[in-house]
């Protein structure tokens, strides 16, 4: 599917951002439980997880400018650094609002690493496997992210070295960075230049937004997701009548459904088309999340479902990275990731608190209402967006 060189640098971003995902995994639900411990609310905790998605949106704004000053990889190594710098004193600050700077920080180096990652994925892919290629990418970084709970389940029983611990996982993603190539600009694609003349290259952040809202609305439908999964979801299982241990797991398999499942996605995705996929989806993600507050209650069913869920919610973000590398190249591509990585953290900011606060209001039943809510979106934003792009291939 690809040339040597490239499954280097593909193995190489793989490897980076799936140890990356390890220490994205544990710090969330980690956040969540220590808080909680310490007689915060699920309100608060919403704000101290949103910390680190405002911290997301300034890295999104200064990474372009920063990174072609200087070069991926620089930027990709500093990130690492300073993602152990911002975990690792969690360990022993106290103060809210010391906790909340600390997360902005860790914001800004996630939104950094992502950016160009992801923009990076899509340079190396072609049209015709860009589905398998950015599954590939999404399942890696999700498989390793699933250990996440599971490890923070571990660290909860050596609280006095737990964050410590998370921050120097980031560390060990250097290698791989230093691997992989850092002479090829993100939007130089060498397995499609000749069909570069069929797409996007000189559009604003406007333009973009204006012709592709369906991938701006999946991207924030996952990231609400993603973080709600990881920061609420334990806190409601618990809730429930869970374990601590059971409840963390619950996060897990959800993730391990992202997993295992992008890679079909991507593959009906090439060969069915993205527009039919994504949409179809976008349907069934709508159908079940008001489920959850009845499965909870049903073993053995409420294992399967999570697994499911995980699965189609994390298509519906796979495919709107797929659809950035379809519809746009050279400097549209990097502002459609950018714009990607933009809303991800509003998303992520604004699913957070207002799920913290309609916990906090209405009881923790109402943890799928917001996603809800979002995923419903997706579906009429992208509804007519597809009939807009239409006449382009699928």
């Amino acid at each position: 599917m690809l040339e040597r060189h490239a499954w280097r640098d593909l193995v190489a971003v793989i490897f980076t951002v799936a140890l990356v995902g390890i220490g994205l995994g544990s710090t969330l639900p980690l956040t969540a439980l220590v808080l909680t411990s310490r007689g915060f609310g699920p309100d608060m905790v919403g704000l101290t997880i949103a910390a680190s998605a405002l911290g997301g949106i300034a890295g999104t704004f200064a990474t372009p400018s920063v990174s072609a000053r200087h070069g991926r990889t620089p930027v990709m190594l500093a990130c690492l650094l300073l993602a152990a710098a911002s975990i690792a004193p969690l360990q022993y600050v106290t103060s809210i609002g010391a906790w909340m700077v600390l997360r902005f920080t860790f914001g800004v180096s996630m939104a950094a690493l992502f950016l160009i990652s992801e923009a990076w994925i899509n340079v190396l892919s072609g049209d015709a496997v860009r589905g398998r290629i950015v599954a590939i990418y999404t399942t890696s970084f999700t498989l390793f992210q699933v250990l996440g709970p599971l490890l923070t389940d571990g660290l909860t029983r050596f609280p006095h070295i737990a964050f410590l611990i998370c921050g120097g996982l980031f560390l060990l993603g250097a290698p791989g960075i230093m691997l992989a190539r850092d002479n090829i600009n993100p939007g130089q694609n060498p397995a499609s230049d000749r069909l570069r003349a069929s797409k996007e290259d000189t559009l604003s952040w406007l333009s973009i937004l204006r012709k592709a809202p369906a991938i701006i609305a999946g991207t924030a439908f996952f990231a609400a997701f993603d973080n709600i999964v990881l920061g609420f979801l334990p806190l409601f299982a618990i809730d429930t009548g869970f374990s601590q241990t059971r409840a963390l797991a619950a996060s897990a398999i959800v993730l391990t459904g992202d997993a295992m499942l992008q890679f079909a996605a991507g593959w009906l995705s090439d060969h069915y088309g993205r527009q039919r996929v994504h949409r179809l989806y976008g349907v069934a993600v709508c159908l079940m999340l008001p489920l959850l507050p009845v499965m909870v209650r049903i073993p053995g069913l409420w294992e399967i479902y999570l697994f499911i869920l995980g699965g189609l919610a994390g298509a519906i973000y796979t495919l709107s990275m797929v659809a950035t590398g379809e519809y746009f190249s050279g400097a549209a591509l990097l502002r459609a990731a950018g714009l990607m990585g933009l809303t991800w953290n509003i998303a992520s900011s604004a699913g957070s608190a207002a799920t913290g606060l309609m916990m906090q209001r209405f009881g923790p039943s109402t943890v799928f209402v917001v996603l809800w809510a979002m995923a419903m979106v997706f579906m009429l934003v992208s509804k007519g967006n597809w009939h807009r792009v239409g006449a382009k291939p699928a």
